[in-house]
């Protein structure tokens, strides 16, 4: 594989210009965080593939309002010195974001989902949700992989108005049934076999 050259911030930090800069095709996963360029490895086949799995139940599901996509930039915070974008495996947003522009501003998105691997569970577990609930997206999903948790699991989240932390809803290990944010009935052994 070729070396891949970054351009450096223009200043002390990395501002959404800079980031916005990057080509699309890098070979890494790289995100925003506070100023901060976080660069990822790419995730594991099985990891996209619970994401796609599960992305796709999602939008067979989703009311017209909503569009589903997976590892689309979310703008958390517009800070100019400490901006916050990041791409979650899963983002369920209003149909009024025009889908050929990005990032997608957080109060258009309704739910964020984290498939959990073993290199990112300190970061899914929480760091991420901090930022989502700083960003006040109402729902957070994670799931937990026969490889980061004793079984399979979709744990979910919603924003408490009051802290404005995460409280749990639910833990999922056979099927999904929740309302929030929209109803959903789903077997799960499609998703993680």
């Amino acid at each position: 594989m070729p070396a891949v050259t970054l351009p450096l911030p223009s200043g002390d930090t990395w501002t959404r210009a800079d980031y916005e800069a990057l080509p699309e095709d890098l070979p890494a996963r790289v995100g925003l965080v506070h100023g901060e360029l976080v660069v990822n490895p790419r995730p594991r086949p099985i990891h996209r593939r619970i994401a796609r799995r599960l992305a796709t139940r999602l939008e067979d599901a989703a009311p017209d309002a909503l569009q589903v996509d997976t590892d689309v930039d979310v703008l958390l915070d517009d800070d100019e010195m400490e901006p916050v974008e990041i791409a979650p495996d899963i983002v369920v947003y209003s149909s009024r974001h025009d889908p050929y522009e990005r990032p997608i501003p957080a109060d258009l998105v309704v739910l964020v989902v984290e498939v959990v691997s073993p290199s990112t569970k300190r970061k899914d577990r929480r760091v991420q949700p901090g930022l989502y609930a700083d960003a006040e997206i109402r729902h957070y999903w994670r799931v937990e992989t026969d490889h980061t948790a004793p079984a399979f699991a979709i744990y979910t989240y919603e924003l408490d108005d009051a802290t404005g932390g995460y409280i749990a809803t639910g833990v999922h290990h056979d099927r999904i049934t929740v309302t929030l944010p929209f109803s959903l009935d789903m077997d799960l052994k499609a998703v993680r076999e």
